[in-house]
């Protein structure tokens, strides 16, 4: 799954990719995956997310360690999502798209980059702490 080699990632360069992704989810055509067409579907998605890292970075090991950390808060988030929701955290749009807090995004990344992606954090507790960054 994700590599052994570690980046830093913070907070602040994953909310710039995050601005991005309404753009790249437009992306029909990937020079490493070719044409992908318009659907929004997992593997599509994924293979603009990949194209789209390795464009903004020069090493390939850095491009797909933040594509895989970008990916997995997408999934724990989606994973989620009915609890998330319950909480007033997250809320799906039209076009099966969702919006989250601030506060969540901040927490799901804190924990999954403190924590790692395959330690299995538990969404009580990054409901936990969304809400308690809320406050701030």
């Amino acid at each position: 799954m994700i590599s052994e080699l570690r980046f830093q990632y913070p907070y602040e360069e994953f909310a710039e990719h995050m601005k991005a992704m309404p753009t790249v989810r437009e992306w029909e055509f990937t020079s490493r995956f070719g044409f992908v067409g318009d659907p929004q579907t997992s593997r599509a998605n994924n293979a603009r997310a990949l194209e789209y890292f390795s464009d903004c970075y020069t090493d390939p090991n850095e491009a797909l360690y933040k594509a895989e950390l970008f990916l997995i808060i997408y999934d724990y988030i989606a994973r989620n999502a009915a609890l998330f929701s319950k909480k007033g955290l997250l809320e799906q749009t039209e076009g099966a798209t969702f919006v989250a807090e601030p506060a969540l995004l901040r927490a799901v990344h804190y924990a999954l980059i403190r924590s790692g992606p395959d330690a299995g954090v538990a969404a009580k507790k990054v409901l936990t702490l969304a809400k308690a960054l809320e406050v701030f």
